[in-house]
């Protein structure tokens, strides 16, 4: 094998690549990436049996070939490489030589003989969606799923269609997250749990990328392909519950606040919210006040007034402090509204003109 490519497009995939390799000690072979030369180009693969990968570069071929190898260490030493725009790589036996005007390097591979086959879906349910889209929508929801594996559907992305639309739910039963994706037709029917740690691991790998995503899901598996790059993960199975139930059709009262505003507010409770991490929101319409408070027997107490318009009845909730933070972080409009029905409902947080996305909040007790 012996090949010609950009040495940042290689660098730059290889980091990616890296991220879907394993550790698993009866099967060495899944710690590389398999480099594979082609025609005009090159692939590179990456599996941990539990989700695989597989990049596609431009590349000048002089010779095919296949060879196991590090990526770390190969990504690692393209990001130091002088600036040279292209690296020419070169098989030897299971190692790679990488050449260029003023250098010459080793580094050893490991046989390809046992690296196992990529799982990726062509068939099944098929779905075409904006990669930007789809990449909002994972971010929209991986930070609401559940760090416990003691019930696996809430350390998921719930993804499912209704109508014309691709929705995203994810819960740790102390708060929710909801993105739906409008779509031009009505879908085939889906509904799949996708493991929360693949969608971060999908996402980074999408990240950047234009045009649209083809998703195919069986029972088992659920790939994302776009012109170079293929992703595949595994699908848990369960059921996800009826979440719609708890969320409220009705409410007795409403806050609209600038974003910023709120993360700034939020910012200065950090210290005084202790292990818990408790903040006290208050909002009371007929005084026109809208108010955070938090406070530590340790440490002291703080309380800070946001300029807000609001409606309805009085109201105080106890909440996650890391919870609001969370959403905040992802949200992108100017405004946000936030919707009660008494102290003892879930607090609905939507951002302004955005009908798609709902975060729900369960109080905390006193």
């Amino acid at each position: 094998m012996k090949v010609e490519c950009a040495k940042l497009e290689l660098k730059n995939a290889l980091i990616v690549a890296e991220r879907f390799t394993g550790k698993n000690l009866s099967l060495p072979v899944l710690r590389y990436v398999l480099f594979i030369a082609g025609e005009k180009t090159i692939k590179l693969r990456a599996t941990n049996l539990d989700m695989g990968i597989e990049i596609e570069l431009p590349a000048r071929v002089e010779k095919e070939g296949v060879v196991a190898i590090p990526a770390d260490t190969l990504a690692h030493f393209l990001s130091n490489l002088p600036s040279e725009k292209n690296v020419v790589v070169e098989q030897i036996g299971d190692h790679i030589a990488i050449s260029g005007k003023t250098h010459s390097t080793l580094i050893k591979g490991f046989g390809y003989e046992d690296f196992p086959s990529l799982p990726f879906v062509t068939k099944g349910v098929t779905i075409d969606v904006d990669a930007k889209a789809l990449l909002n929508a994972f971010r929209a929801t991986q930070y609401a799923v559940s760090s416990s594996e003691i019930k696996p559907e809430f350390s998921c992305v719930y993804c499912y269609t209704e109508e014309q639309a691709l929705i995203f739910v994810a819960t740790d039963s102390s708060r929710l997250a909801e993105k739906r994706i409008p779509l031009k037709k009505e879908p085939e029917e889906m509904s799949v749990l996708i493991p929360g740690k693949n969608v971060s691991e999908i996402t980074r790998a999408l990240d950047g990328i234009d045009g649209t995503v083809k998703i195919c899901a069986t029972k088992n598996q659920i790939s994302f392909h776009t012109e170079h790059t293929h992703v595949t993960s595994r699908l848990v199975d369960g059921t996800f519950p009826d979440y719609r139930q708890i969320i409220p059709k009705k409410f007795t009262t409403e806050a609209v606040v600038l974003r910023q505003d709120f993360i700034d507010r939020l910012k200065l409770t950090t210290v005084f919210s202790g292990k818990l991490q408790q903040v006290r929101l208050k909002k009371y319409p007929n005084e026109k006040l809208f108010e955070i408070e938090s406070r530590s027997d340790d440490i002291g107490e703080t309380t800070h007034q946001i300029d807000a318009t609001l409606s309805g009845d009085d109201v105080e909730f106890l909440l996650n402090q890391r919870f609001l933070m969370d959403v905040l972080a992802y949200l992108s409009v100017d405004s946000i509204s936030l919707h009660a029905s008494g102290g003892g409902h879930p607090l609905v947080i939507r951002g302004v003109g955005d009908q798609t996305f709902t975060y729900l909040i369960m109080p905390m007790k006193g």
